[in-house]
């Protein structure tokens, strides 16, 4: 986990001047959609019409109000449809923020495949780094950090983390030391036994988990694929899975985070989209987890040297 960072990565600046800090952070996490337009249900996990329930999603959205920003943790389609990706796209521009999109295992296939997408097509009709892992600023002072978790094999439930990734993440977390960071991801890195198989294979969670331990400026870990809220914490740091929106329970995250010279405040919240009188599966129970999985909120303590830089960013913003 230590060592000096491999080229072509430079050194970073030891201290940088204060940036203008603005103490809120509104966004939203939306998973699993699972769009398909050319074929009807592929399990019984699944609603019949996801892109009725991604417009629902669009319009709570934008009734929120004041939304700095979307992430979609993966699976935005069911079979790497290309048709699927015209229908998202379609979709989520009526959003009223930018979007951010992170590959699921369910979005491309291994090798090229009419009609199907491939991480490099995938890449390209989204205008998306090629590797498909990215750093992008949401908001003064506030960094998104996108990774990618999907081996080759389609579509692979398990998620690995490759040594080149992680490298390059420990740098970003190095170089935007001062910025708040949320880090999202499709497979979830720390999660309980009964979900081994569909989490990061052990040696990379428990690397990629230390690593979050050890950067006091990550304030949110994101990840879909269980189709479930949960909420985990590791060493200090709250992670979070996604409910599905195309499937039971139809509903998406809210975060508000807050800051202060001391610490961070993160309210999280779900919004249904499917109103609660509607006829539910017999199963349904098993997909809204716990209540404090779906609601409440995180306090980050930061260590004293974070605290000062943290003052500093915020009294340069008053």
């Amino acid at each position: 986990m230590g060592g000096v960072l491999p080229m072509p990565y430079p050194q970073p600046p030891m201290e940088k001047p204060p940036v203008k800090l603005e103490p809120q952070l509104n966004f939203v996490q939306i998973s699993d959609v699972h769009l398909r337009p050319n074929a009807g249900r592929s399990g019984w996990w699944l609603s019949e019409r996801p892109e009725h329930l991604l417009q629902l999603a669009v319009e709570k959205v934008c009734a929120l109000g004041g939304v700095d920003f979307v992430v979609f943790t993966g699976d935005l389609f069911d079979q790497a449809e290309a048709a699927a990706l015209d229908q998202f796209v379609a979709i989520a521009g009526a959003l009223p923020c930018p979007y951010h999109v992170v590959v699921g295992n369910h979005d491309v296939v291994g090798k090229p495949w009419p009609g199907r997408l491939t991480k490099q097509t995938f890449a390209e009709r989204l205008a998306l780094p090629e590797k498909l892992y990215y750093s992008v600023p949401v908001k003064p002072g506030y960094r998104l950090i996108v990774l990618d978790t999907v081996p080759a094999p389609f579509p692979h439930a398990q998620g690995c983390l490759p040594a080149e990734q992680m490298e390059w993440l420990r740098w970003q977390l190095l170089v935007h030391r001062d910025e708040q960071v949320i880090v999202a991801l499709h497979h979830p890195p720390v999660a309980p036994a009964y979900f081994r198989d569909f989490r990061l294979n052990p040696l990379d969670g428990s690397q990629f988990a230390e690593l979050m331990a050890a950067s006091p400026n990550v304030v949110a870990v994101l990840s879909g694929h269980l189709h479930v809220p949960r909420r985990w914490s590791y060493r200090k740091r709250p992670y979070f899975s996604a409910p599905s929106l195309g499937g039971p329970p139809n509903a998406f995250r809210h975060f508000q985070l807050e800051l202060t010279a001391r610490s961070a405040r993160l309210r999280y919240d779900w919004i249904p989209v499917v109103p609660e009188s509607k006829r539910r599966p017999l199963w349904y129970p098993l997909t809204v987890g716990s209540r404090r999985d779906r609601r409440g909120r995180y306090r980050l303590q930061l260590p004293l040297l974070a605290q000062r830089r943290l003052a500093r960013r915020l009294n340069a913003a008053s």
